[in-house]
């Protein structure tokens, strides 16, 4: 027996509603950040490079103070070993990600490796915000060298988060193939 053609129309009238609905949401996000984002409409390849250079500048900080963190850690008896190889990963993790972000920036802006970036910077900066929030009150090691480290995954988020706004918005001009 064939479906009922009046459940069908209903199906794709709701489908539609919905589609239609979620097209208007998208809308006004991409207007709102149209209006953020109206100084960097001239040279949006060289807006997105300049917040990248500033990202990798945050994130070599953020690499050095890691490393920093990670072998005050070391040197505390009471610490415990977690935190230590926490410092130690975000570390690589952001120096492997300034290398392969410029790299894909530079060289190789597919709307794969682009949609790839993104969701990876999305992720990082959020492990950022957590790296902030296990290090900031952490009351071994040094307590100076745990609140540095803390606001620096701080910057960092922020960083990347106004890193990853921008690039989402700008990505149909940056991809090249």
């Amino acid at each position: 027996m064939a479906p009922s053609r009046d459940i069908d129309d209903a199906t794709s009238a709701a489908t539609s509603v919905g589609e239609v609905s979620a097209l208007e949401d998208r809308q006004e996000q991409d207007q709102m950040l149209t209006r953020v984002f109206q100084s960097c409409e001239k040279d949006p390849l060289g807006s997105v490079h300049r917040a990248w250079a500033a990202s990798v500048l945050f994130m070599l900080l953020f690499f050095i103070f890691a490393i920093i963190e990670a072998n005050k850690l070391r040197e505390d008896v009471t610490s415990t070993v977690t935190l230590q190889v926490a410092a130690y990963y975000t570390a690589a993790i952001h120096l492997i990600l300034m290398i392969l972000g410029t790299f894909i920036l530079k060289r190789f802006a597919t709307a794969f490796t682009v949609g790839c970036f993104l969701g990876v910077t999305l992720v990082l900066s959020q492990q950022d915000l957590l790296m902030f929030a296990a290090f900031f009150n952490y009351g071994h090691g040094d307590g100076s060298a745990n609140k540095i480290f803390a606001n620096l995954a701080l910057a960092l988020f922020l960083c990347l988060g106004f890193f990853t706004l921008i690039m989402g918005h700008f990505k149909e001009r940056i991809i090249v193939a």
